[in-house]
């Protein structure tokens, strides 16, 4: 994930950091400071910046919005946050009261009555299974379960990890979109929302603040960032990209446009050492096992849903698997360009995709460019 409070660029404890030169680059420092000053924060236009930090969907949500004054940019931003905490009640796996919860703990063939909104939206979930060879797959709750990545973790067993394999996919569950219901098949089978319910939310909360006539605001829901218009006069929003070992490094600077998201996947702080190994909160769908560590992967797409999904997958998929699906959806029309930080013992390689040149405003000059 990037740094907490990535709102309209490096934050004053960060900004100490690259003066003192922990970086080791004076030039990259000078280039992130730079673009600090263009923040939201060297504001010279009639409109004032307007925080507000919460908690939703267990992390922090950070909303800054440029309004004309400062109590209209606070009913914005609330409600903003009424439609993140709306969705949460939706979207949680985890609290015991909502629709995919049930769906969780229903008897197979049990239908849990959907409301259209939700129908949609895990139609197109399950859509974007296909889309990504199952590198993202919504139903991978049974093999959560299994390395019990909500709670202490463990090491499945080969025997688990191929019973939750065979209780995963389309299959164990059955929309119906005349009733508006859906089911799940299997008494094992589950949905989980992590790798795609914030950056949906994020998008909802975006149109809010559009509703509310706010045309420029950074909402960030734990690291996940989306951007609307533009931070100050003079700039867009920009983002932090952090080391993949160290969340309070950044190696890497990007402004987002009108309208994109950025979002991170990696194990920088949710890997946990089990029995001397190291297990990431990432498995791959496709094999039961934990993703390869292989340090991280930013996707800035015009989506906070797509930044979400995609963030996941190409994690999954590792730098070259991951690029070549980057490469195949933006053929068929699908906007996204993805950044790898790979950790090569301690050095870092960044291959990405060609269209991130149009968002990448600084990088450490000690990351290697691995196309």
């Amino acid at each position: 994930m990037t740094p907490s409070g990535n709102r309209a660029a490096i934050d004053t404890e960060t900004e100490s950091r690259l003066r003192q030169g922990r970086l080791g680059r004076l030039a990259f420092a000078a280039a992130v400071l730079l673009a600090a000053v263009h923040s939201a924060r060297a504001e010279t236009s009639p409109l004032v910046p307007v925080e507000r930090r919460v908690l939703a969907m267990g992390t922090t949500f950070d909303v800054v919005v440029r309004a004309p004054e400062r109590g209209r940019g606070l009913a914005a931003i609330e409600s903003a946050v009424a439609e993140v905490a709306r969705l949460e009640d939706r979207l949680s796996t985890w609290r015991g009261d909502g629709p995919l919860d049930r769906l969780n703990h229903a008897a197979p063939g049990e239908e849990i009555p959907l409301d259209a909104e939700l129908f949609t939206l895990l139609t197109e979930v399950f859509r974007w299974a296909d889309r990504t060879g199952r590198a993202f797959d919504p139903t991978v709750l049974p093999l959560v379960r299994a390395w019990d990545i909500r709670g202490a973790g463990r090491i499945a067993s080969d025997s688990d990890v191929a019973a939750a394999l065979g209780a995963m996919g389309a299959a164990r569950f059955r929309l119906d979109p005349d009733r508006k219901t859906i089911a799940r098949l299997d008494v094992r089978a589950g949905i989980d929302e992590g790798a795609w319910g914030k950056g949906y939310a994020l998008d909802r909360a975006a149109e809010k603040l559009r509703a509310a006539g706010v045309a420029d605001a950074s909402l960030d829901l734990g690291g996940e960032v989306l951007a609307l218009g533009r931070s100050s006069e003079r700039g867009p929003w920009t983002v932090p990209v952090a080391h993949p070992r160290d969340r309070s490094k950044p190696v890497a600077l990007l402004s987002l446009p009108d309208g994109f998201a950025f979002s991170t996947s990696g194990n920088s702080e949710r890997g946990r050492r089990i029995g001397g190994r190291m297990v990431g909160h990432l498995l791959d769908p496709r094999t039961g096992a934990p993703a390869e560590d292989f340090g991280s992967v930013g996707v800035v797409a015009p989506s906070g849903f797509v930044a979400d999904v995609l963030s996941t997958a190409f994690f999954v998929l590792g730098p070259r698997e991951g690029l070549a699906l980057s490469a195949r959806l933006r053929a068929a029309g699908i906007s996204n360009e993805a950044l790898f930080l790979v950790d090569k013992g301690g050095a870092l390689e960044a291959p990405r995709s060609p269209g991130v040149a149009r968002f990448l405003l600084s990088i450490d000059p000690g990351v290697a460019d691995a196309r």
